[in-house]
């Protein structure tokens, strides 16, 4: 799984300890995932798969027209 790192964020475990700064995006496993995301200290970086588009298209008001 791909995240972007919004947080600073240190994890300690089995593989040692690993920090991460803001700004970079990892590539890690599911564990690890959930511990950052849970520490609200990152974003998925790949799009969700089960997300729709609207089915009818947003109307523009007339007030876009000017803008």
């Amino acid at each position: 799984m791909q995240l972007i790192i919004t947080r600073p964020v240190v994890l300690t475990g089995d593989s040692g300890t690993r920090s991460f700064v803001p700004g970079l995006t990892v590539e890690i496993d599911a564990a690890t995932a959930e511990q950052i995301l849970t520490q609200q200290a990152g974003i998925a970086a790949e799009p969700v798969a089960n997300t729709e588009a609207p089915a009818t298209p947003r109307r523009r008001k007339p007030a876009d027209a000017e803008t």
